[in-house]
């Protein structure tokens, strides 16, 4: 062995370890062909410096190259991960955003407004966008409460109407017990209470009385109030928006001030 061979070797060693083990039959088939079938270019002079046994060294270097080039396609063909440097990101989906839900357009507004009875007295909180119509006379009976009534205050719905509204009125009880009127405006056959339900006792404003369903009878010092919620059979879903519970949420914020009511004169007899 000469030193020509020693340094084939030796390279021919090197180009080996940096080789992968084993590369497919076929490249190394095909990279030995192709060296086997190109014609060597030839020279005028040949280079003195020259190593014999040129054409083995030769072909054991290209065929390292080959081999070194198609692992080196071959791994940047295969995909890449998200996670490496370089590879397009993993786009998580956009959150869907959470619908609050819509408010019920049925619901009652907030008791935001207040009107003040300049005829019978007293104050009451009503919700928003409702409309108002004073009371334009003395209310001198138990009955003529019905709807926009000239002797009752009316606050109602301005798109329902009479099919959803709130009235009251007062009167003086003229030396009768208050007990005894607030029994006889609950008992009225055509504006009291439906014998069917039973009343319950009830305090508004320290006046005391009682209630049942959309209907208040209290009586304070002289005077006797009542007060009505009243919603349309037509409109069953009215009863389930305006209930009872709604009904006392109004009259909790009832005012009562007897002083400031105008009651009707009195009436002068004629002269004999």
């Amino acid at each position: 062995m000469n030193a020509n061979d020693s340094l084939e070797r030796g390279i021919a060693d090197a180009y080996e370890r940096e080789a992968p083990p084993r590369a497919p039959d076929w490249v190394l088939a095909t990279a030995l062909e192709t060296i086997e079938s190109t014609p060597q270019r030839r020279v005028l002079l040949r280079a003195p410096w020259r190593f014999p046994h040129m054409n083995t060294f030769a072909k054991v270097a290209i065929a390292a190259v080959v081999v070194l080039a198609i692992g080196a396609v071959g791994l940047s063909l295969l995909p890449r991960s998200s996670s490496g440097v370089g590879g397009q990101p993993t786009l998580s989906p956009s959150p869907t955003p959470s619908l609050s839900p819509s408010p019920d357009p049925s619901a009652p507004p907030p008791l935001s407004e207040t009107f003040s009875s300049t005829m019978h007295g007293f104050s009451i909180d009503y919700p928003t966008g409702w409309a108002t119509a004073p009371a334009t006379q003395p209310w001198i009976s138990t009955t003529g409460a019905d709807f926009m009534s000239p002797a009752t205050d009316h606050i109602y719905d301005p798109v329902l109407q009479d099919h959803l509204f709130l009235s009251a009125a007062s009167q003086p009880l003229a030396g009768e017990a208050g007990d005894t009127w607030v029994t006889e405006i609950l008992a009225d056959p055509d504006e009291g209470c439906d014998p069917a339900i039973p009343t319950e006792p009830i305090t508004l404003d320290g006046a005391s009385g009682r209630i049942c369903g959309g209907l208040v009878a209290v009586s304070i010092q002289d005077r006797g109030y009542f007060i009505r919620l009243y919603t349309s059979d037509d409109d069953a879903w009215l009863s389930t928006h305006y209930d009872n519970t709604w009904f006392r949420s109004v009259l909790d914020t009832v005012q009562l001030d007897p002083a400031t009511a105008r009651d009707p004169s009195p009436s002068v007899s004629p002269s004999a």
